[in-house]
């Protein structure tokens, strides 16, 4: 459980999307803050951040390794996701009882981006890119949470409909109702005529960095991201924040639709890496979602 103190601290220093612990534990579970470093417990599965807050110094191996066997060995996590801006095979040894099933990469598209919603060049770049939005009759509009109509849930199956399952979009799949529902969540939406064309989900943890949460399109209204992404910046504007953190991508065309929009990474691509026991060594899918289905 956080001290008020570092729920303090983060909200000051925070800025990557794993110190964002009110929506991060919604799927990964009971936020924790030690030795400088962010974990998330399940009851089961542990999730290790690397990333420090800001202007703190890197986390040591030395100290990362000493959590990791805590979790491990003395609370008792049958396994253990860290996400970090460098591998470390030795994270955890022998006498911890976990053994390594997966290694990620680190693509260039893994670094989470920023834009800076001070941008001279901000409004210029928007009324050039939102011209296809703008021809199509498109209406923005934004509210706050906690009003979540049967359009916003037909346009999310719909959305899920046309891309193959992957864990993030798994677990995102258990949270979504309680994000729309949240009266802390800004909702940016496209209209076409009285049809939800696409929406997209924004909330403020830090003092000058709001995320950009879920962004939910129709796939065949022109220019409906464009239009979304120029009101999140609005609002984050309204709000207060000098960025809006949009996050990492997940392909190279997510990675290219952000830089056009002047997006830049402030934090460097993560190294992926899981260590687990007994069954939760041999599934696929190991966060506490897709276990309770199955998956």
């Amino acid at each position: 459980m956080l001290k008020p103190k570092d729920a303090s601290a983060i909200r000051r220093l925070g800025f990557a999307t794993l110190h964002d612990y009110w929506l991060t534990s919604l799927s990964a579970g009971e936020p924790f803050y030690e030795e400088g470093a962010l974990a998330y417990f399940d009851g089961r599965m542990v999730t290790l951040s690397g990333f420090p807050l800001r202007d703190s110094a890197p986390l040591s191996k030395e100290s990362l390794r000493a959590l990791a066997e805590r979790w491990a060995v003395e609370r008792g996590a049958e396994a253990l996701l860290f996400l970090g801006p460098r591998p470390d095979k030795k994270l955890l040894g022998r006498g911890s009882g976990l053994r390594l099933v997966y290694e990620g990469h680190r693509p260039a598209i893994s670094a989470e981006l920023f834009i800076d919603c001070a941008d001279p060049e901000f409004e210029g770049r928007a009324r050039r890119l939102c011209r296809a939005a703008r021809a199509t009759g498109l209406r923005l509009g934004s509210r706050a949470g906690g009003v979540a109509s049967a359009q916003h849930f037909g346009l999310v199956e719909r959305f899920y409909g046309l891309r193959p399952l992957t864990s993030f979009l798994a677990d995102v799949s258990f949270i979504i109702p309680a994000v729309l529902r949240s009266r802390r969540v800004d909702i940016i939406e496209a209209w076409a005529g009285r049809r939800l064309a696409g929406f997209i989900l924004m909330h403020q943890p830090f003092e000058d960095t709001a995320v950009g949460v879920f962004l939910f399109h129709d796939h065949v209204t022109a220019g409906v991201s464009d239009l979304l992404y120029q009101g999140m910046v609005a609002q984050a504007r309204r709000r207060g924040a000098r960025y809006v953190n949009v996050g990492a991508s997940p392909t190279r065309g997510h990675y290219g639709f952000k830089l056009k929009w002047g997006a830049v990474p402030l934090v460097p691509p993560y190294h992926c890496s899981v260590w687990a026991r007994g069954h939760l060594g041999r599934r696929k899918y190991i966060s506490w979602g897709p276990r309770l289905l199955g998956l």
